[in-house]
């Protein structure tokens, strides 16, 4: 078992939500300096430094890697007021670039309180994608807990409220005999390309292993065709997640894990050549540690990797979950894969 799958099983146990079921163990333009917006912060034995520490207020709060907007000056975050995420939700935050850094983090108003996780925003800025477990209509009469699933929200309308990406079946119902079963039937980490292609990943029990990374086609007319599990060597019979898609489609970072593999949680990127995904390559030392490191993106200047990590943040101790950073040229296997960017 990973750290972070080791994270999400203490979530699950915390919030009662653990079962069984099918499947085999518990499961959960600018310079690096310039995207800190901080004169210093610590640096780790590998390199990598905390990403905006203070001004996303991260000391004691549960806080996910961002999502950039395309030039760079807003970012979209999820964070929990709270040292555990089991002690409260994960919320929608808002930060803005500064002159000196970033502004204080501002929730988004959602029309419901309810944990968010892994947003993003769609190449051309309009449309923010988001996971998110708020309480529906359909869950009448299906014994549902609590489910995630993906949303689109319009950017370019204030008035405008989450819309749900449910068809044809992207959204599945976590409720009935499955509803405490790990992470089955929660669909986090929305990504639309350049193509209009919708990247996520979910734990389904018909998929091919414990976590598995999808896609949803364009269908050409604004929607999507039915997802498609991704062919080895992206998923196998372990876990697959974690995945972010830059823009064009061509690059993709992810955390892959054999079944019942010990070893910490660590990124690595594969790049789609001649039809298909390469096998997923470790991105070293410089970002990969002896805890976990997930959720990865890459700043939209191709500079500066950000990436979530339950490594101590200063003194602090291991598994809170902190943002952190690294200049995508000090990592040679990333820096090489670049040339599948954007």
């Amino acid at each position: 078992m990973t750290p972070f799958t080791q994270f999400f099983f203490s979530l699950l146990v915390s919030l009662g939500l653990m079962g069984t079921a099918e499947g085999d163990g518990p499961s959960t333009p600018e310079g690096a300096a310039q995207v800190s917006g901080q004169a210093s912060g610590q640096v780790s034995a590998q390199g990598a430094s905390l990403f905006a520490y203070e001004d996303l207020r991260q000391s004691g709060r549960i806080t996910l890697s961002p999502a950039f907007s395309h030039d760079g000056n807003t970012i979209y975050f999820a964070q929990a007021d709270c040292e555990r995420i089991w002690n409260c939700p994960q919320l929608l935050m808002r930060s803005s670039r500064t002159k000196t850094g970033w502004s204080q983090p501002q929730a988004v108003k959602l029309p419901q309180k309810a944990r968010v996780d892994w947003p993003s925003v769609s190449p051309d800025g309009s449309t923010l994608y988001f996971s998110w477990a708020a309480q529906r209509d359909r869950h009448a009469g299906e014994d549902v807990y609590e489910d995630f699933d993906l949303f689109k929200l319009d950017l370019t309308d204030p008035l405008t409220v989450p819309e749900a990406i449910d068809e044809p079946d992207i959204n599945r119902i976590r409720g009935g005999s499955i509803r405490k079963t790990r992470f089955v039937n929660n669909e986090t980490a929305p990504v639309v390309t350049r193509d209009r292609d919708l990247y996520f990943w979910t734990e389904r029990l018909d998929g091919a292993g414990l976590r598995d990374i999808y896609v949803a086609r364009s269908d050409g007319a604004g929607g999507f065709l039915r997802p498609e599990i991704l062919p080895a060597p992206i998923n196998n019979d372990g876990e697959n997640d974690g995945a972010w898609v830059a823009p064009g489609g061509r690059l993709m970072l992810l955390t892959t894990s054999e079944r019942g593999s010990t070893a910490p949680a660590n990124l690595h990127v594969s790049t789609f050549e001649n039809g298909s995904w390469t096998t997923p390559r470790m991105l070293g030392h410089t970002v990969n540690s002896d805890y976990s490191e997930f959720a990865g993106r890459i700043t939209p200047d191709g500079k500066t990797l950000v990436f979530t990590s339950d490594r101590p943040a200063y003194d602090g101790e291991a598994g809170l979950l902190h943002v952190w950073q690294v200049p995508v040229a000090e990592v040679p296997v990333l820096a090489a894969a670049m040339t599948a960017w954007p």
